[in-house]
């Protein structure tokens, strides 16, 4: 397995979200993720993302980091937060996280949330 990290930084913007889901379709299937697999975690990545846009100060960027890890990928996106607040853990969007990745975290650290998300090769989410 790949030990590389992939760091893509975009602007902060949805226009540019078709960036991340593509890299992470290449990047999950460079480590043979099963086709339904690599879709829920391009949806998680989309999710991850989204969820930070909503709060990201303007003309910032969104930062998403991959990384092969054991059977799988982990993966962060952080941005400039406008609230200072990480994402609220009972919406139903993080649900929807939730239920994409393997495992999923969130995290404030001088003004930038991160999101981390875990994914499993083989694992297969339970709705």
């Amino acid at each position: 397995m790949s030990t590389d990290r992939v760091r893509l930084a975009i602007p902060a913007s949805g226009a540019y979200l078709s960036l991340a889901r593509a890299a992470t379709a290449g990047i999950c299937a460079r480590l043979d993720f099963p086709i339904d697999r690599l879709e829920d975690v391009g949806l998680a990545v989309d999710e991850a993302a989204s969820l930070l846009l909503l709060d990201a100060v303007p003309d910032t960027e969104l930062v998403i980091q991959w990384q092969p890890s054991g059977s799988g990928l982990a993966i962060t996106i952080e941005s400039v937060s406008s609230s200072g607040r990480t994402p609220r853990t009972t919406t139903f969007a993080w649900t929807v996280l939730s239920a994409l990745a393997s495992e999923v975290s969130a995290e404030l650290d001088s003004g930038h949330v991160r999101l981390t998300l875990r994914a499993d090769r083989d694992e297969v989410p339970v709705p």
